[in-house]
This record gives structure tokens, sequence and C-alpha cells, in this order.
């Protein structure tokens, strides 16, 4: 686990014994948002990470939807290789 990986997750315990027992169980997706911006974070880096968790907070209202949303997987970084290798059939 690195540094950057312990510091979210540290965050995400201290809000879940802190700030979510006064608040309540809100949230209307699983993962939870809290859960949900600590994978994004983790998963995505700081960065579309953040972009990520404020994009489902916003969609976490009573006329928002509801149910199973899972962050999307991580894009494949270009010291990866390409992520699809396009071949071509004659």
């Amino acid at each position: 686990m690195t540094f950057y990986e312990s510091c979210v997750r540290g965050a995400l315990r201290a809000y879940k014994l802190t700030l979510s027992p006064l608040i309540g169980r809100q949230c209307r997706f699983l993962p939870t948002c809290s859960e949900y911006a600590a994978d994004a974070l983790i998963g995505h880096g700081p960065w579309r990470g953040s972009w990520l968790a404020a994009r489902r907070l916003c969609r976490c209202h009573p006329w928002g939807g509801s149910g199973y949303d899972p962050p999307p997987p991580p894009r494949r970084g270009a010291k990866d290789g390409p992520a699809r290798t396009w071949t071509c059939e004659t």
C-alpha cells in the first residue's frame, strides 16, 4: 500500500468515524459516495478521481438515480502500451 493510498483510506476512515454518524446514511448508491470517492482517488489519481467523486456527489440527490454504481476502471497509461490493438484483416 502506497503512502497516497494510506492517506486516502485514513481520510475515509476518519470521515466514517466522525461525520458520517452525524449526517446519517443518506447515499442512494452502492458503494456509498465516500467509498466511491476513495476508490476513484486511488484508482484514477487525485485530479481525475476528484472529478469523478464530484460528479457522483452531484448525482446523489432525492431525484437522482440509485443502485449499484462503481467507479469506472482506470485508464491504461501510455507506459502500459496501447489500450487496444488494431488489426487489419483482408
